[in-house]
C-alpha cells in the first residue's frame, strides 16, 4: 500500500515538473465519484505499482466475469499481462482504476487503433455490478480520449454480456452494433450529445440524491465524543437526538463514562457493533482523522463533523483535505466539517443539530453553509414558526454541498419551497443547471451575502470567478432562482410560500384601514414594480373588525387579484388575531395569497406574531410596509420564474466542430512546441487554462468563426501606403482604415479609425496622417470594407475558472462599460434564452427602434449569440473571444472586428464527466 502511494506521489511530481523519464502522469484525470447506491469511490489513472492489486481484483472475479472480459477463463494474469495492463502512456493507451479503500473495484481502458478511434473495455467487480461504475468509467475514458484527439470508441463484446452492451447503448451516444463471428462489434462517436448529457445528469441526480437519502435517514446513529456535560458539543447533539424522538438505534462513544443518560457508552469506536448508518464525530480536528478510519472498519456509511478549526491555518486546511480523502477512499460521505448538523420532521423525526427547538413539521427545506448563517436560519425559522421538512448545515462543504441538497429535494413531494444561505459556490455552473430544472416545480429562494466572493469563509476551497458579482446574479436569475438580500428577507419569502403557496398570477391588491398607511404600501409596491390592479385605502378605522373583513372579502372574491397586501393600523380595541383568521379563511377559499402589515405597539405586535408562530393557518405578519412589499415581491418572483426557460438548447447544422478544434490544436501545438497534451504547459498540466495563452487574429480568428457560421468583415493588414492601396483595390472602395492596437482599433475619437475613404488619394493621405498622429503606436494598420450602418454591439465570451464559458452582451461605447450595462449568461442557449440575453441590457432599447429609427434585426443578433455560445461550449480552449463592433442593421448584421485568445483546456467544474466537488482523494 505504501509503495503504491509513493509511486503516485512520484508521478504527480513528475507531471508538475514536466521532466523525468516516462510519460507525464495526468493528475487532472483523477476524480472522486458518486455511485448509484449513494457511496463514493476514487478514480485515477492506473500505475505500475497497481500490479498486485490488479491481480487480486482479477482473482476475486467469478470465472464467468473473467470469461466475458477476456473471452477465456484466465484464472490468473501472467506477469507479462500485468506489466502490459499497468504500464500505459496516458495518450494512446489509457487505463483507469476505481478504488474503495485500497481495493480495486473496477478497471476501464482504451487502446488507440487509429488516429481518431480507440477500442474500449471495462471490468467491474462482481459485488459492484449494477452500481453505475461502468457508465462512470465510460464518461471519464471518453473525456480523456477527446483530449487526445479521439472521436470514436469501438468494442468487442460477447452477446451474452448484456450488462456491458447496456452500458454503451444507454449512455446516450448513437451506437452502431453488428454481429461478426459470434461477437458483437460496437462503435459510436464520443462527442457529447444533448441525449448523453441528459443521461449523465439524470444518473448524477440519482446518485447524489441517494447519498443524501442515506445521510438524512439513518436507522442507526453513532455519537463520538459525548461527555457528561450537556453543554459540550457531543452532549448537545445527544440532547437534540433524544428530544426529537428519534426511533432508531443510538450508540455512544465516550472515554469518561460507561453509561450516559441511561445509555451504554463504548470506550472505542472499534467496540461498537456495526454496521452503522451515520456517525457524528465531535472531536478535535487531528482526532477526527483517526476516528474516520475506525468508523470505516465498523461499516459507517456517512459522517457528520461539527468541529471547527479545519480552516484556521494552512495546517487546518491540510487536515481538511486529508479528511475528505480518507472519507471518500472508504466510500463514505461527509457533512462538514464545521456543520451545525441536520434535522428532519414528520413521521420519522430526527435532530442531529444545534437548533434551539424542534420546529413544527411543514413543507420548507432549508440549508446553510457556515455555522453562523445556519444558526441565523434556525433562529429565524423558530421566531416565525416556519413549517420545516428538513434542514441541513453543510459547514465548510468539503464534501456534501448545497448542490447535493438540491438533488435530494428535487423529487421530494413533501418539499414545497427551498431556501439556501450560501457564502460560496464550488460549482456554480452545476448549481444553475440543477436550479433550472428544479424551479419548474419548486420555488428556490437564495441568499448570497454581500462580499461573499471577495471574503470567502475559512475552509471554503473554491475557484474564484474573474467576473463581477452581477454576472453570477444574472446567471442565477436566468435559472429561476429568487435572490434575497438578507436572512430576514429569505425567511419572509419562505414563510409566505410555506404557509400559503404561490400566487396564481401577478395581480396585486392593496387594502388599508388608513389612507396614510395605504399610501406607504402603494409607494413601496410601485418602487418594487408590482402590478397593482386594486387599491382600497378607505376602510374606516374602527374597532369593528368586520369592516376590514368585508373589504377584504370584496377584493378577494371578485377573482381579480392573486395577492393582497393588507395594511392594518391597530386600533388597540380590536382582536387582531381574529381579523387575521377570518381574512385567512376568505383567502384560502378565494385562492388568494395574503400578506399583512400590522402597525401597532411592540408588545402587541410581538404577541400577535407569537400567535402566528404557532398557528400555520394564519398569514405572515410584518411590521413595516417595506418588509411586507419585499416579501410579496419574492413570492411573485417565485411564482413567475418556473416558466422562464424549459426549452432545449438551440443547434445549428452548419457548425464544423472538427475544423475549430483543428485550429485550436494547431495554434496551441505551435505555442507549446509539441502538439501534445503532455507537453509542458499543455492540457495535462492545465488547471484553469490560464497558464499559457496565444493571441488569435487575422485569418485564424476568421477561420475559427467561420467554422461556426460567423462571417467576419473582410479586411487586410498592411505595412505601408502601397500595400494599403493594393488591398483597398482588392476590397473595393469605400474602405475603412484602422490601427490594430487593441486600445485604438475601435476608437475613432482617438484617431484609430477613419471611415468612408472614397479613393486611393484619400487613402494615402489617411495612412500618412494616422502614422503621424499615432506615432506612439507601432501596431500595423488594417484596410477593411465598409459595413452597412447599424446599432453597434459587443459580444464577448470568457472561460471563467468558476463558471466555465460565460457570454456577455452590451451596446458598444464607453457609457455602457462605465455604467456596467452588460448582460451575462451561460451557454448553450435556447432560442428564447438567446433573445432574453439580447433584450437584457437597458440600452438594448436602441435595438427596438427609437426616435423614428427603424428597429434592428434582433433575430440575427440572437442567432449570433447562439453560435458564439456553441463555440464557447464546444471549445474549452477558447479563453477569450470578442466580437466588436457588431453592427446590427435593419436586416442582418455585420461582425466588423474580432479578437480571441486560446489556452490549454481547463478542467471545467461541470464538464462531460461526473465528479464529486472538491479536490480528489489521494
Amino acid at each position: 500500500m505504501a509503495d503504491r502511494r509513493d509511486g503516485l506521489r512520484s508521478l504527480r511530481r513528475r507531471a508538475r515538473g514536466g521532466s523525468g523519464a516516462g510519460p507525464a502522469y495526468p493528475a487532472h484525470w483523477e476524480a472522486d465519484i458518486a455511485l448509484r447506491d449513494g457511496s463514493a469511490a476514487h478514480l485515477r489513472p492506473i500505475l505500475p505499482e497497481d500490479a498486485e492489486a490488479l491481480q487480486a481484483f482479477h482473482q476475486r472475479q467469478s470465472e464467468h466475469s473473467r470469461y466475458l472480459r477476456f473471452f477465456a477463463p484466465m484464472p490468473r494474469l501472467s506477469e507479462r499481462d500485468l506489466t502490459r495492463f499497468t504500464t500505459v502512456d496516458h495518450r494512446d493507451r489509457v487505463a483507469f482504476v476505481v478504488l474503495v479503500g485500497e481495493d480495486i473495484v473496477a478497471v476501464g481502458r482504451y487502446d488507440r487503433t487509429s488516429p481518431r478511434s480507440a477500442e474500449v473495455a471495462f471490468n467491474v467487480a462482481d459485488s459492484r455490478q449494477g452500481s453505475g461504475l461502468g457508465s462512470v468509467l465510460l464518461e471519464h475514458l471518453a473525456a480523456a480520449a477527446r483530449e487526445q484527439g479521439i472521436d470514436v470508441f469501438t468494442a468487442e463484446v460477447l452477446p451474452q454480456n448484456t450488462k456491458m452492451i447496456k452500458v454503451f447503448t444507454e449512455a446516450g451516444f448513437d451506437v452502431d452494433r453488428t454481429l461478426d463471428d459470434g461477437v458483437v462489434m460496437v462503435s459510436f462517436r464520443i462527442d457529447p450529445t444533448a441525449r448523453s448529457l441528459a443521461v449523465m445528469a439524470e444518473r448524477e441526480h440519482r446518485a447524489e440524491a441517494r447519498a443524501m437519502e442515506r445521510l438524512l435517514h439513518p436507522e442507526s446513529v453513532l455519537l463520538v465524543g459525548v461527555s457528561s456535560h450537556r453543554d459540550s458539543v457531543g452532549g448537545r447533539f445527544l440532547t437534540a437526538l433524544e428530544d426529537s424522538g428519534y426511533p432508531g438505534t443510538v450508540h455512544l462513544v465516550s472515554r469518561e463514562a460507561l453509561e450516559l443518560r441511561g445509555r451504554r457508552a463504548w470506550a472505542r469506536i472499534s467496540e461498537v457493533p456495526g454496521p452503522v448508518d451515520l456517525a457524528v464525530i465531535a472531536l478535535a480536528p487531528e482526532a477526527c482523522l483517526d476516528a474516520v478510519e475506525e468508523c470505516a472498519e465498523i461499516g459507517v456509511r456517512s459522517v457528520v463533523i461539527p468541529t471547527e478549526g479545519f480552516a484556521d491555518s494552512e495546517h487546518g486546511r491540510s487536515l481538511q483535505r486529508e479528511l475528505v480523502a480518507r472519507i471518500r477512499r472508504h466510500g463514505m460521505r461527509l457533512l462538514g466539517p464545521g456543520s451545525l448538523g441536520m434535522l428532519r420532521t414528520g413521521d420519522s423525526p430526527l435532530s442531529l443539530s444545534l437548533a434551539p427547538h424542534m420546529p413544527r413539521a411543514g413543507r420548507a427545506a432549508l440549508a446553510g453553509q457556515s455555522s453562523a448563517l445556519s444558526a441565523m436560519l434556525l433562529a429565524g425559522t423558530d421566531a416565525r414558526g416556519i413549517g420545516l421538512h428538513e434542514f441541513v448545515g453543510v459547514g465548510n462543504r468539503a464534501d456534501v454541498s448545497l448542490n447535493d441538497t438540491l438533488q435530494h429535494w428535487e423529487d421530494n413531494e413533501e418539499v414545497g419551497v427551498i431556501g439556501l444561505a450560501m457564502e460560496s459556490m464550488g460549482n456554480p455552473r452545476k448549481f444553475t443547471r440543477i436550479a433550472r430544472r428544479l424551479t419548474r416545480r419548486t420555488p428556490l429562494i437564495v441568499l448570497r451575502p454581500p462580499g461573499s466572493e471577495s471574503h470567502l469563509p475559512p475552509g471554503h476551497d473554491v475557484r474564484r470567478s474573474t467576473l463581477p458579482r452581477r454576472a453570477l446574479d444574472q446567471v442565477l436569475d436566468s435559472a429561476g432562482v429568487v435572490q434575497t438580500g438578507g436572512v430576514d428577507h429569505l425567511l419572509d419569502v419562505v414563510d409566505g410560500i410555506e404557509r400559503q403557496g404561490l400566487p396564481l398570477g401577478p395581480r396585486v391588491g392593496i387594502l388599508s384601514n388608513t389612507a396614510a398607511l395605504g399610501a406607504s404600501l402603494r409607494g413601496a409596491a410601485d418602487r418594487a414594480g408590482l402590478r397593482i390592479v386594486a387599491d382600497n385605502r378607505s376602510v374606516p378605522l374602527s374597532p369593528d373588525p368586520r369592516l376590514i373583513q368585508r373589504a377584504f372579502t370584496t377584493m378577494a372574491a371578485l377573482g381579480e387579484v392573486d395577492l393582497v397586501i393588507a395594511g392594518v393600523l391597530d386600533a388597540q380595541g380590536e382582536d387582531a388575531e381574529e381579523v387575521l383568521r377570518q381574512m385567512a379563511i376568505v383567502a384560502r377559499h378565494s385562492e388568494v395569497v395574503l400578506l399583512v402589515c400590522v402597525v401597532t405597539g411592540s408588545d402587541r405586535f410581538d404577541a400577535l406574531r407569537g400567535r402566528v408562530r404557532v398557528d400555520p393557518q394564519l398569514p405572515p405578519v410584518h411590521a413595516t410596509p417595506f418588509a411586507v412589499v419585499r416579501a410579496a415581491s419574492g413570492l411573485l418572483e417565485a411564482a413567475l420564474r418556473p416558466a422562464a426557460d424549459d426549452e432545449e438548447p438551440a443547434r445549428r447544422e452548419d457548425v464544423d466542430r472538427v475544423a475549430a478544434r483543428e485550429i485550436a490544436e494547431r495554434l496551441l501545438g505551435d505555442l507549446t512546441g509539441a502538439g501534445s497534451p503532455s507537453a509542458p504547459g499543455g492540457r495535462a498540466g492545465a488547471g484553469t487554462g490560464a497558464e499559457v495563452e496565444v493571441e488569435v487574429g487575422g485569418e485564424d480568428v476568421a477561420a475559427l468563426l467561420a467554422a461556426y457560421g460567423i462571417q467576419l468583415l473582410q479586411g487586410r493588414r498592411v505595412a505601408d501606403e502601397d500595400e494599403a492601396l493594393a488591398r483597398a483595390a482588392e476590397i473595393g472602395y469605400p474602405v475603412a482604415l484602422k490601427n490594430t492596437d487593441p486600445v485604438l482599433r475601435h476608437r475613432a475619437d482617438l484617431g484609430g479609425v477613419r471611415l468612408g475613404i472614397p479613393d486611393a488619394v484619400q487613402l494615402r493621405h489617411a495612412v500618412q496622417a494616422m502614422r503621424k498622429d499615432l506615432s506612439y503606436s507601432s501596431a500595423p494598420l488594417e484596410v477593411q470594407a465598409m459595413a452597412p450602418a447599424g446599432v453597434p454591439m459587443v459580444v464577448r465570451s470568457v472561460e471563467d475558472p468558476s463558471l466555465g464559458p460565460v457570454l456577455s452582451l452590451s451596446v458598444a461605447g464607453d457609457a455602457t462599460d462605465l455604467l456596467d450595462d452588460i448582460a451575462y449568461a451561460i451557454p448553450p442557449f435556447s432560442e428564447a434564452g438567446a433573445h432574453r440575453l439580447v433584450d437584457a441590457p437597458a440600452s438594448a432599447v436602441k435595438l427596438r427602434g427609437t426616435r423614428g429609427l427603424p428597429p434592428a434585426d434582433r433575430d440575427a443578433l440572437a442567432d449570433l449569440v447562439v453560435r458564439v455560445g456553441l463555440l464557447a461550449e464546444d471549445l474549452p480552449e477558447l479563453a477569450f473571444l470578442e466580437l466588436y463592433p457588431v453592427l446590427v442593421a435593419q436586416h442582418g448584421l455585420t461582425v466588423v472586428g474580432a479578437g480571441a485568445r486560446l489556452a490549454p483546456a481547463p478542467n471545467r467544474t461541470d464538464g462531460a464527466r461526473r465528479t464529486l466537488s472538491g479536490p480528489p482523494g489521494a
